[in-house]
């Protein structure tokens, strides 16, 4: 009997679900290798089927979650597939343990007194960069101060910003306050869909510590929701609607269905369902990085890079020492109790490639490829005149701030707009494209310094062993090597892509989950390489380009930021 866990993965622009064979408590592995928890170095999964469906699941610009129903029929239809696939392929011999669940983080939509969803308007999640909101961002900075507001950073790991749950829960309370009159409680989408399938009540069910830990309200160190956010939510309604229990993934595990289910999937009959976790958490541990040594790099609608850092729950006591300081541009979730992410976003990542290439007409995928080939070919030309200094002085050079949707990292500027700098006549549509994956490699490439500032604070003079690695993942970079070059180019470091990491949210998903059952205190150190993996080590002659590419994105930005009306936060 073939054990299995299903693992789920809404998106902001699709669903998916996978299906992993795996063993509990199987310290095996190929080589023996045995981790010093006593499990296997190596999560030993198996994908054996998978579906998808391409959808849209936020409104850009608002922020809002679109056709809950839609998302939801979407999940149980992609889950129907997988187990279809299941039963044609092995009949009855599997049994579905365990029934994990990742969703785009944050995301909270408004339920009434019966727990029914409130439609569009009452919902927020990371995506919101409405005027109303930036406003009120800067409200809140003036009414803290700097002090106050380096404080709270430090206790819930997220500073000020509209990507969080406090200033869009804030305009939403003042400005409608009819709809918010109705909202009784606040749940995710994963406890949605969990409490639909097991007959549970949507309203009482507790929110994860990951995904409360991406509202911005809980201290990330004692888990616990910080007294200092809830204070500056709007009124005691809005605090009394949040869910009241916070607890780790597997410490509120759901089993059996309702009697519609139970007719619906028969296969899900005696499986556990575990509580929902951020993407980007489950993102880090599919691509094996769950080791500071290790940079998780994902573009896909958005953009990424974090690394994953042990930190035990600390008691409220030894909160105020503040034993792990987040850098300045960072932000720091919780993931379990185990462990925090550490790292920066993008708003737009992916967004602004497909952004570019509809600008461009370049939505025919042999279009595209060829001009990424030529981008490659120029940006080979231009590294090595940089490196010859040979470039004209007079000769502009494109720049691009790739800030469509806002800024997240590493400025967290309010009301921050893209920018599109040095055209001239000569600009071609290669130039562009060009221009646009730089972009996007900057400002990772300002994550990336933040985070190995954190893990290797020394520097290569105290630690000339100490180099971390960048694991890619997501569409962009898996189909587009050009741009897995720039990423190890603009970093200095070593650039892998592991095809055994491909649905990586999925594949951590169920990574976690095995854990978890394997009662592991820590996620498994999985070698990286195999078949298909292919390494880029930065090129030696690339350096001088990106430092005065950097040199000149980050002039721009200043120079910009006050344009944006609240210069730099």
């Amino acid at each position: 009997m073939v054990e299995v866990i299903i693992a789920v993965d809404v998106g902001s622009s699709s669903v998916k679900c996978n299906a992993y064979a795996y063993s509990v408590g199987d310290a095996s592995s190929e080589d023996g290798a045995i981790a010093s928890n006593g499990h296997s170095s190596e999560a030993p999964l198996d994908c054996l089927a998978q579906n998808a469906k391409v959808m849209r699941a936020v409104q850009p610009q608002t922020g809002k979650v679109v056709a809950l129903d839609q998302i939801i029929t979407a999940v149980e239809e992609c889950i129907s597939n997988v187990l279809s696939s299941l039963d044609a392929a092995m009949g009855q011999d599997f049994s579905v343990v365990a029934v994990g669940f990742s969703s785009f983080t944050m995301n909270l939509i408004g339920l009434d007194a019966e727990g029914q969803p409130l439609g569009e308007e009452a919902s927020i999640s990371y995506a919101c960069n409405t005027a109303e909101v930036v406003e009120e961002v800067e409200r809140l900075k003036r009414e803290l101060g700097q002090g106050e507001q380096r404080v709270l950073y430090q206790r819930t790991g997220t500073p000020i910003h509209g990507a969080y749950a406090m200033p869009q829960l804030r305009v939403m309370y003042e400005r409608q306050r009819e709809l918010c009159e109705k909202i009784h409680h606040w749940q995710p989408i994963s406890n949605l869909c969990i409490a639909r399938w097991t007959g549970q009540k949507a309203q009482g069910m507790p929110l994860s510590y990951c995904e409360a830990s991406w509202t911005g309200l809980l201290n990330f160190r004692t888990c616990e929701y910080e007294p200092a956010a809830l204070a500056l939510l709007p009124s005691e309604a809005c605090r009394r609607a949040l869910p009241r229990t916070v607890c780790d993934v597997d410490e509120s595990i759901s089993s059996g269905l309702s009697s519609e289910y139970q007719s619906k999937w028969p296969q899900l009959a005696d499986a556990c369902f575990f509580l929902g976790v951020g993407d980007g958490a489950v993102a880090n541990i599919g691509s094996k990085c769950v080791t500071p040594d290790r940079i998780a790099c994902t573009i896909g609608t958005s953009a990424a890079a974090r690394v994953c850092v042990p930190l035990p729950i600390l008691p409220a006591e030894q909160e105020p020492e503040f034993s792990l300081q987040v850098p300045n541009g960072l932000f720091c979730y919780r993931i379990d109790r185990h462990h925090v992410l550490l790292g920066g976003a993008l708003t737009d990542g992916g967004s602004a490639v497909e952004w570019i290439r509809q600008l461009l007409n370049l939505n025919d995928s042999k279009d595209f490829s060829e001009c990424i080939e030529r981008v490659g070919e120029a940006l080979k030309r231009a590294e090595e005149e940089a490196y010859q200094n040979t470039i004209e002085k007079s000769k502009p050079t494109l720049s691009t701030v790739p800030f469509l949707s806002g800024e997240r990292s590493t400025g967290y500027r309010s009301g921050a707009t893209g920018v599109l700098f040095g055209l001239t006549r000569d600009t071609t549509s290669t130039d562009l494209v060009q221009s646009c994956l730089e972009g996007i490699t900057l400002r990772l490439g300002a994550i990336i310094d933040r985070i190995q500032q954190f893990v290797d604070p020394h520097g290569d003079e105290h630690s000339q062993d100490f180099r971390p690695q960048i694991i890619v993942s997501g569409k962009g970079l898996e189909v587009n090597r050009v741009w897995r070059q720039m990423i190890a180019n603009c970093t200095g470091l070593e650039t892998i892509l592991d095809k055994s990491t491909f649905g990586g949210t999925c594949r951590g998903v169920a990574v976690l989950v095995l854990s978890k059952l394997n009662e592991a205190s820590s996620f498994p150190a999985e070698p990286v390489g195999g078949h298909g993996t292919l390494k880029y080590p930065p090129q030696p002659r690339s350096e001088n380009y990106w430092k005065k590419l950097s040199e000149q994105q980050e002039s721009l930005i200043s120079a910009v930021s006050p344009l944006y009306g609240a210069g730099k936060s």
